[in-house]
């Protein structure tokens, strides 16, 4: 079976394609003995052995190129945007079983959730250059929101007649899930797709529990925390709230962009707050496999990665209620939801997981295997091919009845 896995993005060998989502899902079907092939868009001359096909945006949005890789079944990684209707078109001709992954929390559009579609351009900027690209994003936030509430044909409609041809979509939660079916039905999208749950994957041969390292008293936050969406003015406020009333624990925040401001807090709490800045794979795993606890503070995310890679490692993960996948993350004795995103709540949500570790009721070996087989490249690989059968056998059904 050859299954082609296409995002519309340039290739670049430092690109991080072969760490995360279908980079890794390739990687682990060719282990399965699948003739699976990431495509993207050419750019750097790719390392020898990669399962890499390369094609100009032109060469994307031709059926012919398509028809001759000869694929049994394609993902494709469009986001439903309607300015990659050409590629889902061409792929779409060749007749093959087509999914197409969102990468999405589910709010596709302002009338699903309001509040959250404005805070998601409202606070998309880069935290380095606020005035720079703060205030022009604030008010682009406010127009955008408004005028496709507004008026639907701007945007709404015309995503709907992309999504129409496609006969199912990938969302990472189930309850991002449930909000895409919701703007399906909403424009009464004919035919109906269908709409399954697929995480992204996470590589489990890197991110994994380790018995030979003793979990202690730690927290820890990861992040591009230069991006205003992570939330580090919110983590900073949790850490004074929540440090005054463990005194027992420790939070280590790993990622770019806190290093400054997190150094005077480090001279605040020394020993009880650390600053670890970037870090390869290997060294997030270890980290990850001392902690007992993820803290997320984002203001949105469509899944984030580091969670997941978090309960692989044996960690339980705290999150808002307004990222989906914090009750997700938590629902198989995992970790604990705050209903409201203040420094106050979650420091409260904090408390209580570390309750829930201190009374026997959380299973680092328990926490990694069940998460692993659900978010491990190997588990979303094999869900892939299982959703494909389905796809296939439902197919010739329909062809078999006149």
């Amino acid at each position: 079976m050859k299954i082609l896995f296409a995002i519309p993005l340039v290739y670049s060998n430092s690109g991080s394609f072969w760490e995360r989502d279908l980079g890794l899902v390739v990687v682990a079907l060719r282990k399965m003995g699948v003739d699976a092939w990431f495509c993207a868009i050419k750019g750097e001359e790719p390392l020898v052995g990669r399962p890499l096909l390369t094609a100009t945006r032109e060469e994307l949005n031709d059926p012919d190129w398509w028809r001759l890789q000869t694929p049994d079944a394609i993902v494709l990684n469009t986001w439903s945007a309607p300015r990659y209707d050409g590629i889902r078109r061409a792929a779409l001709s060749v007749g093959c079983p087509v999914i197409e992954k969102l990468d999405t929390d589910g709010v596709k559009s302002p009338r699903i959730y309001p509040l959250h579609h404005l805070r998601a351009g409202w606070i998309d900027y880069d935290r380095r250059h606020p005035f720079k690209s703060a205030i022009p994003r604030k008010f682009f936030a406010v127009a955008k929101t408004f005028a496709t509430y507004l008026l639907p044909s701007i945007l709404d409609r015309p995503m709907i007649r992309c999504m129409e041809g496609v006969p199912l979509f990938a969302a990472e939660t189930p309850l991002a899930s449930a909000r895409v079916k919701r703007f399906l039905e909403m424009y009464d999208a004919s035919p109906m797709p269908q709409v399954a749950t697929i995480p992204h994957p996470v590589d489990v041969s890197v991110m994994h529990w380790d018995q030979a390292k003793q979990k202690s008293n730690t927290i820890v936050a990861v992040g591009r925390w230069d991006m205003a969406v992570k939330g580090w003015p919110l983590l900073k406020r949790i850490v004074r709230n929540f440090l005054e009333r463990a005194p027992d624990w420790k939070i280590v925040v790993a990622g770019p962009g806190a290093e400054r401001e997190g150094r005077r807090i480090e001279n605040v709490y020394s020993g009880r707050f650390e600053i670890l800045g970037s870090l390869d794979r290997s060294e997030l795993s270890r980290e990850l496999a001392k902690a007992k606890i993820y803290l997320l503070t984002s203001h949105l995310e469509t899944f984030n990665i580091a969670g997941a890679e978090a309960l692989c490692c044996g960690c339980s993960v705290v999150g808002p209620a307004q990222i989906p996948s914090s009750a997700y993350f938590a629902g198989c004795d995992s970790g604990t939801v705050s209903y409201l995103r203040s420094p106050a709540h979650i420091a409260d949500a904090l408390m209580a997981e570390i309750a829930e570790w201190d009374g026997g009721h959380r299973d680092p070996q328990c926490i990694a295997a069940f998460w692993q087989e659900r978010v491990g490249a190997p588990a979303v690989a094999a869900q892939y091919l299982r959703i494909f059968k389905e796809m296939r056998i439902t197919g010739e059904e329909a062809s078999s009845h006149p």
